[in-house]
């Protein structure tokens, strides 16, 4: 199981100075295109995932909320922030190249349902086009706000120590190479498979 260091930051972070993770486990034959991302807490604000992708000219067809971005290029968290609070599950965010995103809370694939129905702010989401080691890199962002964890799980406080579980992923299953990848290991095609998150520890 992967252990990723979730770092705090009071301010606009230094993304250098926080860990990075990558997206090594593809269940395709050829790992790519390459994504890597970063998580960490903002103080009084929320936790937020950025992650980029070396990727040119990326399919993006979806503009709206909870459209079917998982079928253009695609970048994901899913994060339990409070995994031993079984009943409750875990928060998915999907992210294409529009910054439009997909949004759903609950324990599996078929047992959850879109935040937007449960009268809850969509999580703020973003991307930016960039060169990144003179190849062109997309980069999303995804703000998950404390006030939408509180709704949730009826609570927002991380201690230092406090554990959380996730898998991060790179998909897009309708594009010219379609392809599935992850950070922590999946044995199948099935990205809703908590049994396979690992671990976040909020340092």
């Amino acid at each position: 199981m992967p252990l990723y260091e979730v770092k705090r930051v009071a301010e606009e972070p230094d993304y250098s100075a926080l860990p990075v993770f990558e997206i090594t486990h593809f269940l395709t034959e050829n790992a790519e295109p390459r994504a890597r991302g970063q998580f960490f807490l903002r103080e009084g604000i929320g936790f937020e995932f950025v992650m980029w992708c070396f990727e040119e000219n990326p399919r993006a067809l979806f503009h709206n909320p909870n459209d079917p971005v998982h079928t253009d290029s695609c970048m994901e968290g899913f994060v339990n922030y409070y995994p031993e609070m079984r009943e409750l599950g875990y928060l998915s965010v999907e992210i294409n190249a529009n910054a439009a995103s997909h949004s759903s809370f609950g324990t599996g694939r078929f047992t959850r349902n879109f935040v937007l129905e449960r009268g809850l702010p969509h999580p703020r989401t973003s991307v930016e086009f960039l060169t990144i080691e003179g190849k062109p890199v997309w980069r999303a962002r995804a703000t998950i706000r404390l006030e939408l964890l509180e709704s949730l799980y009826g609570r927002s406080d991380f201690q230092s120590g406090h554990k959380m579980a996730a898998n991060f992923y790179k998909c897009g299953d309708h594009t010219d190479a379609p392809h599935w990848g992850a950070w922590a290991k999946i044995e199948k095609l099935d990205f809703h498979a908590p049994e396979y998150f690992g671990e976040l520890v909020v340092s």
